[in-house]
């Protein structure tokens, strides 16, 4: 049935990132190749202080805008084109996404939480814990973030789980603060393709992937909550591979509905 599948990706970036290859007709050029009827860029959001590295730097902002926006133009008879940025939600920060929301050429925000922010406003990277004790405070954050109604979905929402812990009591809860958030506030959820290229790795309670986690998805299909693959592509020739058509497949398998419609 993957093979039937609307073709769309709504989590791409491209090489104004720092970490990812590829300009972004390069990305246009494949998603045309591939028969991609919708394609969202979503770069990593700059913040105003360049304040987590390792992405666009702010001052590229415009021109990132600009870019998509003649492409979109460009490529119009052959695709369609959306514009958006994947970012951390921070408490201050609120009018930072209110001013790129408001603007004409920038269609939607993604949540892509990376870092997460404790109560006393101190910023956490994900991947530099050395327990599972925050999760937690993660997982609050994320519903935070749907409670704004800033982003359409959340990509990678069991990102956190990638850390080389045992799973616990501290994973359950944070599972079920994310999916009572997604259904309370009919927040989308993604099931994201780049866990699968990172392959598996040897965990405390066994061999697995990174993400998707099979635990948390399989409490995504009993909520009941809307999904989307992303391919979270950071290479041209991952627009639509077969990894994002294995994401389907595994979708089907485990017996989770998705959705392809424009967000």
């Amino acid at each position: 049935m993957a093979n039937k599948i609307q073709r769309v990706n709504y989590h791409t970036h491209c090489e104004r990132c720092r970490h990812a290859r590829g300009s972004a007709v390069e990305y246009v050029e494949e998603a045309v190749r591939a028969n991609v009827s919708c394609l969202g860029f979503s770069d990593h959001m700059p913040f105003y202080d360049d304040r987590f590295g390792l992405r666009m730097p702010y001052e590229e902002l415009e021109d990132y805008l600009l870019e998509i926006t003649a492409l979109r133009e460009a490529y119009r008879d052959s695709l369609k084109l959306t514009r958006g940025f994947e970012g951390e939600y921070v408490r201050e920060d609120n009018a930072y996404y209110e001013k790129l929301l408001s603007r004409e050429d920038c269609d939607y925000l993604l949540l892509g939480q990376h870092f997460y922010e404790k109560a006393n406003g101190k910023l956490v990277n994900v991947y530099a814990l050395k327990d599972t004790e925050d999760y937690e405070i993660y997982a609050g954050n994320i519903v935070e973030a749907m409670r704004t109604g800033y982003f359409r979905y959340a990509a990678h929402p069991d990102l956190i789980f990638l850390n080389e812990f045992s799973w616990d009591l501290h994973c359950d809860r944070a599972c079920d603060i994310i999916l009572d958030g997604a259904v309370r506030y009919g927040f989308a959820l993604e099931y994201n393709a780049n866990g699968f290229r990172r392959g598996k790795k040897q965990y405390p309670d066994g061999e697995r992937y990174q993400y998707p986690n099979d635990r948390f998805w399989e409490k995504v299909r009993e909520a009941g909550i809307s999904v989307y693959v992303g391919s979270d592509c950071h290479e041209p020739g991952q627009v639509y591979d077969k990894t994002v058509e294995a994401a389907y497949r595994k979708l089907e398998e485990m017996g989770i509905a998705f959705r392809t419609d424009w967000i």
